[in-house]
């Protein structure tokens, strides 16, 4: 075997990587990609709800946007909520993605959310990570 600007294991080179043990190997976080040229704004959505079938939000469009992404920017969405209807490259969708949010003691808060009509994550975000949910269920 030959060495080649790395550690030679087992008959494969490892440069610069660390094993990660179990199930953990093969779970990497969902990214997605902005792909709105004008750029994407994330805004504030206020859980008012729950019901048997989810959590129910309003999205506060009518505050400042929290954050602007650039085109091409990555995010890493934490989950997603039901939100109005957008029309974006991949279609009309009601799915919006939330990159966070807090909470307070008796478990109502916010989330950031931006549309998944206007990010790449290369299928439908519902299909990918779980419905948001209070913090605690």
């Amino acid at each position: 075997m030959k060495k080649i600007g790395g550690l030679v294991a087992g008959g494969l080179l490892a440069v610069g990587m660390t094993a990660l043990p179990g199930a953990a190997a093969t779970e990497q976080a969902l990214t997605g990609k902005v792909v709105n040229t004008a750029g994407l704004a994330t805004f504030e959505a206020t859980l008012i709800g729950g019901t048997a079938d989810g959590e129910a939000y309003r999205i506060e469009f009518n505050k400042r946007p929290v954050r602007w992404y650039e085109y091409g920017a990555t995010v890493h969405p934490v989950c997603w909520l039901e939100g109005p209807k957008v029309t974006g490259p991949y279609g009309s969708t009601t799915a919006w993605i939330s990159l966070g949010g807090g909470y307070s003691s008796s478990g109502y808060g916010t989330q950031t959310v931006l549309t998944d009509a206007w990010v790449n994550t290369g299928d439908d975000i519902r299909k990918q990570v779980r419905k948001c949910a209070r913090s605690g269920q």
